[in-house]
């Protein structure tokens, strides 16, 4: 019902790929699953060297990221035998897959499985590929005469330390043949897309392959032992996106939930971990009244050639029906030039004007969840950089924002993610909240890392966490310090300045179901990882590299516990001693407080 829901709601896009994927990555005769292909051993999800010891202590670990580097030898076992069963890259060009069925079944991309990647690192050991790269330009994720970004030509990419986080091992541990991986590396388009606009498209289909072809593993290795398999699959999300109504009613979260909370056919329990954001510092959060006289002050930055977005929830209302009062903003800039939205139906924009030129667009929706729904209004503002002469922009500066409804409750506003990629120079600039009372560092300069008790203020660091990951069976990992103080040998795991926060039930404001290292110490940024050829390293910091820690951590907790085992924050958090572990904040400002 779920994934129903949830395609039919994307159908449009879906429908309409080439209009914002690579053209050359479209599939026009989409085909079913050819089982037949599993028998061939060039073509079986694992070469004889990778398969698992022990079936009853075996995980499928999942990942979904970008440019994960399926060739590194900390992906293999001896540096020969891949230990991937399956990749679809999400991004490959049709006309380089390496076989025309794999993959067949696809709507875009290309897919690899195990023995084929076996068989490009046994090329490359015997001379017939000149090195590591050229595994990759042979199975067409390296092209540069398509005129895309290629992720994979980074040494350093997020997709790597992610995979090494969550599946790595020394090529010569014995454990590492029980953790086969499963992978989908999303597009350059997920990624330069800040805005998260298409990325839940690539996420459920990505969510989706891993499942069947979890599926189709656990059935092949049947047929090779004779008895059923079933082997759990956890799965690491490190995407995210600042607004949203964090909740758990995106279809994103609804799909996840409802998948870790079924029994599935012919493959074990599924489970999701995601990161819980790096933005509790970006100000992008404030709740106000909804009375017209409670204003935030929303900053533009200068030089911003992409456009800005505030989304601004109203509270959840018992009736699926939108209420006959429709939400208003009331907006103005400077010290007058306020206009007020006029909106009557649902489900409608209006344009937004500034000194006479066109400033924006306001939208308003009613967005049903849980027997209920909530009002939405999405807020766009034009670039203050114009890209070409004569396109619309605005002035920087300060937009004023108020919000009114009939009781004058408590709405949320949200900021969407505006950076810059770096290796995507979008030209985005992050915009932010303004409020007299948002403190940002103590007396002595240091930065406050919680809202105060008491603040005056709209802007509040509670709510921060990545808006896909407020669903009710994710879990969700916050950022700690790894090794900074310790306490009997072990690290306190002080959580780092940017992890982002939720917001529960009761008022509570949590870190995360558990945490793990984001940086090594205040003072050493990073968590050192592999790089996308064997051998290399690179530092990443962030909870997208406490997420994936946890995610080998549980895999290797369902490995070890195959039985009886119940996958809980707090079960997790006991069985890691010492390593991450739910974490409370203290005293908060909880003002327009609700679930995470």
């Amino acid at each position: 019902m779920i994934a129903t829901e949830t395609f039919s709601t994307f159908a449009g896009l879906l429908n309409n790929m080439d209009q914002f994927a690579q053209p050359d990555t479209i599939r026009s005769d989409v085909g079913d699953y050819d089982a037949s292909l599993e028998s061939d051993p060039a073509l079986a999800f694992l070469s004889d060297g990778a398969m698992p010891d022990d079936l009853s202590q075996t995980a499928v670990i999942g990942i979904i990221d970008d440019a994960v580097p399926f060739a590194n030898q900390r992906l293999t076992i001896g540096g020969k035998d891949a230990r991937l069963a399956g990749i679809w890259m999400q991004d490959g060009a049709v006309k380089h897959a390496l076989h025309p069925g794999i993959g067949a079944d696809l709507p875009f991309g290309t897919e690899l499985r195990g023995a084929q990647i076996s068989g490009l690192l046994d090329d490359l050991v015997n001379g017939r590929l000149a090195d590591e790269e050229a595994i990759y330009r042979k199975a067409g994720v390296v092209d540069f005469s398509r005129g895309s970004t290629q992720s994979a030509a980074f040494f350093g990419n997020h997709g790597a330390a992610v995979a090494d986080l969550a599946a790595g091992f020394s090529p010569d541990d014995a454990l590492a043949r029980n953790f086969p991986v499963m992978a989908v590396s999303l597009p350059p388009e997920v990624t330069r897309d800040t805005l998260g606009t298409f990325a839940p498209v690539y996420i459920l289909t990505a969510i989706l392959y891993l499942i069947q072809r979890t599926r189709r593993l656990c059935k092949w290795l049947e047929s090779k032992h004779g008895s059923p398999v079933r082997l759990p699959l956890i799965i690491n999300i490190s995407y995210g996106i600042l607004a949203g109504a964090k909740d758990g009613s995106s279809l994103v979260e609804r799909f996840q939930d409802a998948v870790s909370d079924n029994d599935h056919p012919e493959v074990g329990p599924i489970h999701f971990v995601l990161p819980m954001g790096n933005h509790r510092q970006s100000q992008t959060h404030a709740v106000l009244q909804a009375d017209g006289a409670d204003k935030l002050d929303w900053e533009l930055k200068p030089d911003d050639n992409t456009p800005s977005f505030v989304e601004i929830w109203g509270p959840m209302r018992d009736s699926p029906e939108p209420p006959e009062a429709c939400m208003q903003l009331v907006l103005g800039r400077g010290a007058g030039d306020l206009e007020r939205t006029g909106f009557t139906t649902h489900g409608t924009f209006e344009d937004l004007r500034q000194n006479g030129r066109p400033a924006g667009r306001a939208y308003l929706q009613y967005r049903r969840f849980g027997g209920g729904g909530r009002e939405v209004v999405t807020l766009a503002m034009y670039p203050t950089l114009p890209s070409l002469p004569g396109a619309d922009y605005v002035q920087p500066g300060l937009v004023r924002i108020g919000a009114v409804l009939p009781d004058g409750d408590a709405v949320d506003a949200y900021i969407q993610r505006d950076d810059s990629i770096r290796r995507f120079r979008s030209g985005g600039r992050q915009s932010k909240f303004l409020d007299p009372g948002y403190q940002t560092h103590d007396p002595a300069g240091r930065e406050l890392p919680f809202d105060q008790r008491g603040a005056d203020t709209s802007v509040i660091r509670a709510g921060t966490v990545n808006a896909f990951a407020c669903g009710f069976n994710q879990i969700r990992v916050g950022g700690t310090y790894g090794d900074e103080d310790t306490v009997d040998g072990q690290p306190t795991g002080d959580v780092v300045h940017y992890s982002g926060l939720g917001l529960v039930g009761d008022g509570r404001i949590i870190t995360g179901d558990v945490t793990a290292p984001a940086d090594r110490s205040r003072i050493r940024p990073g968590i050192v990882t592999m790089g996308a050829l064997s051998g290399s390293r690179q530092a990443v910091s962030g909870t997208s590299m406490s997420a994936p820690s946890v995610t080998m951590s549980l895999a290797r907790i369902l490995a070890e516990q195959p039985d009886g085992f119940e996958v809980t924050p707090q079960n997790i958090a006991a069985v890691l001693r010492g390593g991450p572990r739910p974490r409370t904040a203290g005293p908060q400002n909880t003002k327009g407080t609700k679930r995470f």
